[in-house]
């Protein structure tokens, strides 16, 4: 256990934020690389009857369906952006949890100062990209 309850709070938000960054991140990854393919399927339907990927064309209406689905989420959710914030949230918060690690005799002062940086890097991750 921590030694100053600041210090607690601070880690469980960045393991939140961490985990959430890992969230994000993969949720981009897989929503680029399925509009990609699944867009270029629907694209090419008519070259692909008399190909060896011909049995795709049956599955192009759900694809078409499929790709305007995950365009509306991806749009909704702005996974990327959520991504880049919560990276940088997290970063931020790592160096604010480094000082507040480095000093083991700090005084009151200190600690006052390090929670309300904290309270506004909570406040400022909250804002913009939590909704």
């Amino acid at each position: 256990m921590s030694p100053h309850p600041l210090i607690g709070e601070m880690q469980t938000e960045r393991t939140k934020w961490a985990r959430s960054t890992m969230l994000y991140g993969t949720i981009n990854v897989i929503a680029r690389l399925f509009l990609i393919i699944a867009s270029s399927i629907v694209a090419v339907e008519k070259n692909l009857l008399g190909s060896h990927a011909g049995f795709l064309v049956t599955w192009v209406p759900v694809l078409a369906l499929a790709v305007t689905v995950v365009t509306a989420i991806d749009t909704w959710l702005k996974p990327r952006d959520k991504w880049r914030g919560f990276m940088e949230d997290r970063d931020d918060l790592t160096d604010v949890l480094i000082r507040a690690q480095k000093t083991e005799n700090a005084d009151a002062t200190f600690f006052d100062k390090l929670t309300d940086e904290f309270t506004k890097l909570r406040r400022r991750h909250r804002t913009k990209n939590v909704y």
